[in-house]
């Protein structure tokens, strides 16, 4: 029982020595304690964790098992404690750092330990490598707190064999028959060896599926319940051991001049899912409130009381003489906030944002520029590694708390010129910085995302939506750092470039094997509308010499109907692709069919809603009628695709039509009538042809909700007007 407790005690016992010599807690400091990061670990022979492991007693199987557990345990609460003194110090490499030399040990050897603790993240990749492996092999072995998993039955099944022939599976008497001649009884006798051969073969499969179900599941309780990295640990990334160009090189040189560009890797890859993961918890808009507020000690919005920490160990940040608008921020933060804000400040002093931009670069400069890789694994490892970092961008961009207050501006800028810029200088404003500058980089990071996303031909639809994610999450930045979409759209030109890139998406052919879906299809086509909108003018002049496909999205909605969706009836039994668009199939066809219906009747509303759905004069008028004709014609065009092609008319499809469809005339009668009667006088012709033409779409309307009575369609029912 002692060999088991031990093992469980070490870490928390060094984690209680850490705090005790740690400056921040008034220690000494961790130089007394930094050999440690040096010591040597007496592990299992690299061949036992090999195939030979399965055919091992259970006794040793759990040894092993529990070795490489505990060692991983102890190399990650190793780099806990020591992350943080050896990255707050300037160093000659990459990390910059503004922390006061007093909250640092003396004789402590920042540098070298930084390298120490580079050689233990490589040594931490092997061996939680060798855990998983060990850990879904070994059926005996549990990490402490929890209960052995049993295993499934299929598994305890010793009656399953081999294949065999049929000729081998017979039994005793089957054999005797066999022999004595008798072919009937030989017959049957072979027919019932074959039928239990194949029982067996069954048998052996589900098994095997069982088997690599319990395998993962053990795996992942086993790796859930090590002592998990401390966020501070992706301050690594910052290091100059870990930079993207090799030591000899200089990181200012222009990668394209550069021989040597190392991107990714295991140790920067658990670093990068650690950030990823760390700044969804901190940044996510949803988190979960606070205990004191879940039992309702917090009412009235009392910040005040938000989310204090009960840890005794607590570092709090030193709030006297602040020298800087930025120390004045984080100062007149809350606490819940300042955990945060607290987290950013640290990633920034090391230059944990600018290591993603010269990842990012470099990626780009891989892809597409002078060093280019032509390897398809080494394209599917750096395409991996830009998703990562692409979702960290998205959840940095997309947080509103860093847009909603001034010190979240002030980190926002900072993260900004890391990120866009790569500047690793001192990040501490003496001014707020101004709403066109956030622009300005966010731009710049726009075309940096962009460059990697287009910059050369893909056929991975996983990185191409979180490449157009992070896109809109940019745009959307930029629209909320003054509050007016409409000087985001002009000063940046990011929709228009937003809706080019996710149109070039939609217009590429895809491998058969893409799952092509409302995720990826849908979003892209809706990027594409959404972005696409050109604004009617306020001057009832101006909008009335404007082109009616000029106004608002009606040229991409006309484009898309009469382009690309009416073509898809004259492909071979409506399965498409449409060559215009070969995103366009009977697979995606309800995609495209719900997102433009639901857009004619959001564009039928924007028109009421301009100035020209507001004018009396009958010039002005005559503009507005041909603009509705035209919407209606749209309409019609996509209601006849249900109706002159049976494939197409199914009920998901319908029901599509008849949610939309409703929706339009609701609109119609509510805003359209009434525009109508006041220019009936001078346009009478004119508006009766439109109006005949929404009877048609309306009859339609009809023959679906007598179709759902008749099947007794609830949902048909629902969507009826």
């Amino acid at each position: 029982i002692e060999r088991e407790l031990l093992p469980v005690q070490l870490c928390p016992m060094f984690r209680l020595v850490a705090a005790l010599n740690d400056t921040r807690h008034g220690g000494c400091g961790l130089s007394e304690l930094d050999a440690m990061l040096d010591c040597p670990m007496l592990l299992p022979h690299p061949e036992s964790s090999k195939i030979q492991f399965k055919d091992m007693p259970s006794m040793q199987q759990w040894v092993i098992t529990s070795s490489y557990f505990f060692a991983t345990c102890w190399v990650r609460e190793l780099i806990n404690s020591f992350i943080y003194a050896g990255a707050v110090v300037p160093s000659n490499g990459s990390t910059q750092s503004s922390a006061p030399k007093s909250t640092l040990s003396h004789e402590f050897n920042a540098t070298d330990v930084r390298k120490k603790i580079v050689a233990r993240l490589k040594a931490l990749v092997e061996l939680e490598e060798e855990l998983r492996f060990t850990c879904s092999r070994c059926f005996v072995f549990a990490a402490p707190g929890l209960d052995i998993l049993p295993a499934p039955k299929e598994l305890l099944d010793d009656a399953i064999l081999d294949d065999v022939e049929p000729e081998l599976a017979l039994g005793p008497a089957e054999n005797a028959l066999s022999s004595n001649g008798n072919k009937e009884v030989n017959a049957a006798a072979k027919k019932q060896a074959s039928k239990r051969a194949k029982q067996k073969e069954k048998s052996k499969h589900k098994r095997i599926k069982a088997e690599a179900k319990h395998k993962e599941l053990l795996c992942s309780r086993t790796m859930a319940a090590l002592r998990p990295l401390d966020p501070q640990v992706c301050v690594a990334l910052g290091f100059g051991e870990l930079s993207i160009l090799s030591n000899e090189e200089n990181l200012s040189q222009q990668l394209s001049q550069v021989k040597c560009i190392q991107v990714g890797g295991p140790v920067t890859t658990l670093l990068l899912s650690l950030l990823e993961n760390t700044l969804s918890n901190l940044l996510a808009d949803n988190r979960v409130a606070s205990f004191k507020a879940r039992i309702g000690k917090i009412q009235n919005n009392d910040s005040s009381l938000e989310e204090e920490s009960d840890n005794p160990y607590k570092v709090e940040r030193s709030t006297d003489n602040p020298t800087s608008i930025f120390e004045l921020s984080l100062a007149s933060c809350d606490s819940s906030s300042r955990k945060c804000f607290d987290m950013l400040d640290l990633y920034l002093r090391c230059g944990v944002f600018a290591s993603l931009f010269e990842h990012l670069a470099a990626i780009t400069e891989l892809r597409c520029g002078a060093n280019r890789q032509a390897n398809a694994e080494e394209e599917s490892d750096l395409l991996r590694i830009a998703r990562v970092i692409l979702s960290c961008v998205r959840t940095l961009i997309g947080s509103t708390q860093l847009t909603r207050s001034r010190t979240g501006k002030l980190f926002l800028s900072s993260i900004l010129s890391q990120l866009a810029e790569g500047d690793r200088n001192d990040h501490s404003f003496s001014k707020p910085p101004c709403s066109e500058k956030i622009k300005k980089m966010l731009s710049n990071l726009f075309d940096l995302v962009q460059e990697v996303l287009v910059g050369a031909d893909t056929v991975d639809m996983d990185f191409v939506m979180d490449g157009i994610f992070c896109l809109d999450a940019i745009y959307k930045c930029s629209c909320r750092i003054d509050n007016s979409v409409t000087t985001a759209v002009e000063c940046d030109g990011i929709p228009k470039k937003l809706s080019d890139i996710s149109r070039r998406f939609l217009s590429q052919h895809w491998p058969e094997d893409t799952k092509l879906n409302t995720k990826n299809v849908g979003k892209l086509l809706t990027q594409v509308l959404e972005h696409s909108i050109s604004p009617i003018s306020s001057d009832i002049k101006a909008a009335m010499r404007t082109e009616t496909e000029n106004l608002g999205c009606m040229k991409t909605l006309t484009f898309v109907v009469n382009d690309v969706l009416n073509e898809l009836p004259f492909t071979e039994k409506c399965r498409g692709p449409v060559d215009s668009f070969p995103t366009c199939c009977y697979q995606t066809f309800g995609c495209y069919y719900s997102i433009i219906l639901q857009y004619l009747q959001r564009e039928l509303l924007y028109l009421f809603d301009s100035s020209l759905g507001k004018a009396r004069d009958r010039n002005a008028a005559a503009k507005t009628i041909d603009c509705v004709a035209q919407l209606a014609n749209l309409l019609q065009t996509l209601f006849n695709l249900t109706r002159n092609n049976e494939i197409l008319a199914k009920k998901a499809f319908l029901l599509q039509e008849l949610k939309w469809g409703s929706r339009f005339l609701e609109i119609f009668v509510a805003k359209v009538i009434p525009f109508f009667h006041i220019h009936f006088q001078h346009h009478q012709e004119n508006i009766l042809d439109v109006i005949k033409l929404v009877q048609r779409c309306v009859r339609q309307l009809y023959h679906i909700i007598s179709h759902g009575k008749r099947e007794k369609d609830a949902n048909l029912a629902k969507e009826a007007p």
